[in-house]
């Protein structure tokens, strides 16, 4: 193995059983796969190519079946490569298989990243069928002729067409792992200090970090930590310049919300030298739960504003990876806040759907939550972060989830009381010039009780429509030449209509429903 990357302590344990597995011809088919819940960089290739190196057989991959892809051959040329490494050498080794014999139909689901297992028989809506017919032919071929096929995968979509194969999983790496990758560049960078803060950085991450600095001065420990961060907080804090600035005060009902985060979060986060003195912590894990448009994104939005780069967005449709960079970069910039909006979309598939195995956001979210409200050395030095998850309910919830240590303060959003509808619809109309040019009384606000009352069961993005709406009539009464009404008679012919859409929406969900 003469000029081969050397290997860090993990991706050599990894290599050890691998070819153990090979030489005592465990199982015709092995696996190798990257640590569990982490994603792609972390030496699956490498340690495949090591492998492949000292037992003298060749690594087959995307660049073998390419040779034939154009003409649609990429799975034959695969299958007649392996074989014919089987014939001479008894093993054949294949990096990224799926992704090599199905280039043109692999698709990214919402928690498919590297070789996430349990995700693609949940979120992959189309699966290829080429990477199974390979697997089961070489697997066929191997067990006939006494030989190991050795494989690594992009996704785990072919496990529910195949037996399961024997599975080597790189660990996640440790200190001495870091300290071996940093060693490559600059030994007077301290591994342990780089680790402490981010133990969940891939070789090829800390590599691009290392090379990122020194493309602008001197490799240290301080800055490469200040790469590290500038790079996690960059693709992931939320700018409070992207987010329309609120103020919970001003919207009735939410007063005792932003009561109990500022009490209960934000005054120990933002005070950490008096929560140091008395020995206080935010409530790491907090759950925000309420029927649509009671306010929950609003005051996401309120926080994103207050906490100015130390507030970390989990979207809707992010892959697993991002999810844990942006926990990564949190923590980073410690002491701050992960808001999950709609977590349970975000979280989805923790129900058994396929033999009691829970969706992999869910796991990472559940192991993650623990590591953030356990009051380790990291969290001790470096600050806190606090898990801020919204949902229409909490039924959804799984009780592991719900239970104390994660989530340690509920807070719920309702619909207004009729003083706050009233207090709702003027403060919409107050702050729209056009609302009050269209609907206002020579600059006074119209009179708004009895489209308040009309507005039953309305919730606060409810009555934003019921002015937009009144809006919309008005303006089309004055273009049009038709009779003009008062302000409050567009208002509550407005929250009719909204009304109206309602019923018939939910009409029509019975009748589909049941």
């Amino acid at each position: 193995m003469s000029g081969a990357v050397p290997l860090s302590p993990v991706q050599q344990k990894a290599l050890n059983e691998l070819v153990g597995a090979i030489k005592t011809k465990a199982a015709p088919l092995v696996e190798l796969r990257s640590p569990p819940a982490l994603a792609r960089g972390y030496g699956v290739s490498l340690v495949l190519k090591a492998a492949a190196s000292q037992l003298g057989a060749p690594l087959l991959s995307v660049a073998t079946a390419l040779e034939h892809e154009s003409e649609g051959q990429a799975s034959k040329a695969l299958y007649a490569a392996a074989v014919a490494s089987l014939t001479k050498h008894g093993m054949a080794f294949i990096d990224d298989l799926d992704l090599a014999c199905a280039p043109r139909t692999v698709r990214r689901s919402r928690t498919l990243v590297g070789d996430i297992k349990g995700s693609g028989d949940i979120f992959n809506w189309e699966v290829a069928s080429a990477p199974a017919m390979l697997l089961k032919a070489l697997s066929d071929t191997a067990a006939s002729a006494g030989g190991v096929i050795t494989f690594s995968s992009v996704e785990d979509a072919h496990l529910a067409f195949i037996q399961a194969p024997l599975t080597v999983t790189l660990d996640e790496p440790s200190v001495k792992d870091y300290d071996a990758v940093l060693r490559t560049m600059s030994p007077a960078v301290q591994a342990e200090t780089i680790y402490a803060l981010h133990s969940q950085l891939s070789p090829a991450e800390l590599k691009a970090a290392m090379a990122r600095v020194l493309s602008k001065g001197e490799l240290s420990t301080s800055s490469l930590l200040a790469s590290i961060r500038d790079e996690l907080v960059s693709v992931s804090a939320v700018a409070p310049e992207e987010v329309e600035p609120v103020d919970l005060a001003d919207f009735p009902g939410l007063e005792g919300i932003k009561e109990e985060l500022e009490r209960n979060v934000l005054f120990p986060l933002e005070k950490p030298e008096q929560a140091k003195q008395f020995g206080l912590t935010p409530k790491r894990g907090v759950l925000l739960h309420g029927q649509p448009g009671t306010g929950k994104t609003t005051v996401g939005r309120w926080l994103a504003n207050r906490l100015k780069g130390k507030f970390f967005l989990v979207r809707e449709m992010m892959l697993q990876a991002d999810i844990i960079k942006v926990f990564a970069a949190a923590q980073a910039a410690a002491p701050a806040v992960v808001f999950i909006d709609d977590a349970d979309i975000v979280i989805g598939g923790w129900r058994p759907l396929d033999g009691h195995r829970g969706s992999d956001v869910f796991r990472f979210l559940l192991g993650r939550m623990d590591g953030l409200t356990s009051r380790g050395k990291r969290q001790r030095e470096n600050g806190d972060v606090v898990v801020i998850l919204t949902g229409q309910n909490v039924h959804w919830m799984a009780d592991m989830l719900l239970r104390s240590g994660r989530i340690e303060l509920w807070l719920k959003t309702k619909l207004p009381e009729p003083r706050q509808k009233r207090e709702i619809l003027r403060k919409y109309i107050k702050e729209d010039a056009g609302a009050m040019e269209l609907l206002g009384n020579s600059g006074d606000l119209p009179d708004v009780r009895a489209a308040a009352q009309a507005s039953d069961s309305f919730c606060c993005a409810d009555l934003r429509r019921v002015v937009s709406d009144a809006k919309m009539l008005a303006a089309w009464d004055r273009v049009t030449d038709g009779k003009i009404l008062e302000g409050a008679a567009y208002l509550e012919k407005a929250a009719e209509g909204v009304r109206r859409m309602q019923e018939e929406v939910h009409s029509n969900t019975r009748s589909l429903y049941g």
